[in-house]
């Protein structure tokens, strides 16, 4: 995919002009590495989408110093920090790894350093989201209105989590369809209703007023779809989504717009974004081109501290050698599939960086980003993607080595990106529910037959069915819940021996739902509290891609195994990210 892509580029780049307009940023400056030059290129990006002003460019300047200013001072922090307790560091992550608690005055000392920096990064993003809202006043209304808020990412994400990942409501629901067509005429008369009502319940609130006229709408349109011949379905199925959002009257889904809030984020608190724009407007000061450009997750300290983080992990989990050693290869897998990701520019091979410089001086002279260079972007988040859902596969190997007691501590529900991948989870989901119908259908229509001739038998025997059910359900008798699930139980019982088997088809179909719903189990709020686990699967993903996390485990197994202490105390980048001497 970057081979082709690189190639495009390089085919692009030929045809630029051999000299550009405008101030060179490498005369005043050595050479920069790709990942340094691709930096250079994503800000240039963001100010070009802007269209900043020189004189925006020029009221911007103090903002922009003064986050420089405080960025340099938490690096300064850092490696100062690094300094004063880096030794002491050392010793209590090298005690960890042996298993064995450092002393009481090792522990304090590297709690004190590693928290005061924590503090201190925290305290700066702070004032890095101040200082983005400040940036947002002097742009005008027509710019700010190409920056995504800060809550659009999270509103977004609860979005996709309402839609199982889809893109739109026409969207899901057309997958809903889709999904529906392998069903046969007796399995989708059985869920249809149910599934009617879930989708309803992703338009509108279940409690309120219209829901039961939007699932009759929905069941209008699901009937009419399911009742097409396959030549139909195909002939009409482009124009499906559109014909979904007329019926229902859905929203139009919201546009995305080009800069997100990160992307934001990223821009004011770059090193190159000051001298980059003042090249960029000509203005008659310009500040050199930053040579140090050290992120804060490469200062030792901060590398330390997610150290400490993983061991930490995996002591809560209580991972022995033995499940250590399971674990291994698949964290050597998931660093594989990083490494190529970690730094796309840097993967790249030397010709990129020519490309780099290029496309940087076009955006420099005022030139738009070349859609070559928009192809290798969208080919980048696709091979980012991707890794992740590689990744999410590999967490799924961790998963199954850990013991039923350890997994209760880890919610394992992937993020919504993931879950969108797997095309198969409609179906799943469908053929779980049309499960339940029939379970619970089943028991209702033995109960329904049932011919009594002593009536304390026939409760006896309803009373165990609903029990089974019940307990199938995670509802036991010593539940709190069971007596009014059990009552719940008897009075549909005594509904549908009351419904005729011609006209009450549907009632009965109904009932069943009403109580699966009332449980929990298709659609709805779950019987009891759920128990929220207290790590996440983000947890899991950020712990065990970590770049330490692979040597870090190798070192706990050769010690706890052996009880040889490692000959590199603390698996971190020393050589690349050396504290600065004062």
């Amino acid at each position: 995919m970057f081979k082709r892509t690189v190639m495009l580029l390089t085919a692009f780049v030929v045809m630029l002009p051999l000299t550009i307009a405008g101030a060179d940023p490498a005369a005043d400056s050595p050479e920069f590495s790709a990942e340094q030059l691709y930096e250079q290129v994503t800000v240039l990006q963001v100010a070009s989408t802007l269209q900043l002003t020189s004189e925006q460019i020029a009221q911007l300047t103090p903002l922009l110093k003064g986050i420089g200013e405080k960025r340099d001072a938490l690096l300064s922090s850092a490696d100062e920090a690094w300094n004063q307790y880096g030794e002491v560091i050392q010793q209590a992550i090298s005690a960890q790894i042996a298993g064995q608690p450092a002393s009481a005055e090792v522990r304090q000392n590297a709690h004190a350093g590693i928290t005061n920096f924590g503090k201190q990064r925290d305290a700066f993003y702070g004032s890095l989201a101040s200082s983005a809202a400040q940036f947002g006043s002097y742009l005008t209304a027509q710019q700010r209105q190409l920056i995504a808020p800060p809550g659009l990412a999270e509103s977004q994400a609860q979005r996709a989590l309402l839609l199982e990942g889809a893109g739109s409501l026409s969207e899901y629901i057309v997958s809903v369809i889709d999904t529906q067509r392998d069903l046969m005429p007796d399995e989708y008369a059985l869920i249809r209703i149910p599934e009617a009502q879930r989708v309803a319940a992703k338009i509108v609130p279940p409690n309120s007023p219209p829901f039961e006229q939007v699932t009759d709408q929905v069941l209008q349109l699901t009937d009419s779809v399911y009742g097409q011949s396959q030549a139909q379905y195909i002939q009409q199925y482009p124009a499906l989504g559109e014909q979904v959002a007329q019926h229902l009257q859905l929203p139009a889904p919201s546009s995305q717009l080009p800069i997100s809030y990160q992307q934001l984020l990223d821009f004011v608190a770059s090193h190159y974004t000051l001298p980059l724009l003042q090249r960029a407007a000509a203005l008659a000061t310009i500040e050199p081109l930053p040579t140090d450009s050290r992120r804060l997750e490469d200062c030792l300290v901060s590398q330390a501290a997610d150290v400490m983080d993983l061991i930490d992990l995996l002591d809560y989990l209580q991972i022995p050698v033995q499940q250590l050693s399971a674990i291994a290869p698949v964290i050597q897998r998931i660093d594989l599939i990083l490494q190529p990701i970690r730094e796309p520019a840097a993967s790249q091979d030397q010709s990129f960086n020519s490309i780099l410089i290029q496309v940087r001086d076009l955006l420099l002279a005022g030139g738009q980003v070349p859609p070559e260079w928009q192809q290798f972007q969208i080919n980048l988040e696709q091979q980012q993607q991707q890794a992740r859902q590689q990744i999410a596969q590999q967490l799924e190997q961790v998963q199954r080595i850990l013991l039923p007691g350890q997994n209760q501590l880890i919610d394992w529900q992937p993020p919504m990106d993931i879950l969108a991948a797997d095309t198969e989870r409609l179906a799943r989901e469908q053929m779980r529910v049309l499960a339940e119908m029939h379970t619970v259908v089943d028991v209702f229509e033995r109960l329904r037959f049932f011919q009594i001739t002593d009536v304390e038998q026939y409760r006896r025997i309803r009373v165990w069915e609903l029990n089974k059910l019940l307990e199938r359900y995670g509802v036991p008798q010593s539940s709190p819940a069971y007596p009014r699930f059990r009552s719940l139980g008897i009075e549909i019982t005594d509904r549908m021996r009351r419904t005729s088997w011609e006209g009450g088809k549907e009632a009965r179909i109904l009932l069943a739902v009403r109580f699966l719903r009332e449980l929990g189990v298709i659609g709805g709020t779950p019987a009891g509290p759920a128990q929220q686990a207290p790590l996440t699967w983000q947890d899991m993903f950020t712990a065990l891609t970590s770049p330490q996390a692979p040597l870090l485990i190798q070192q706990m197994i050769t010690v706890r195994a052996t009880g040889q202490l490692p000959q590199q105390p603390i698996p971190l980048d020393k050589e690349s990210h050396q504290p600065q001497e004062e």
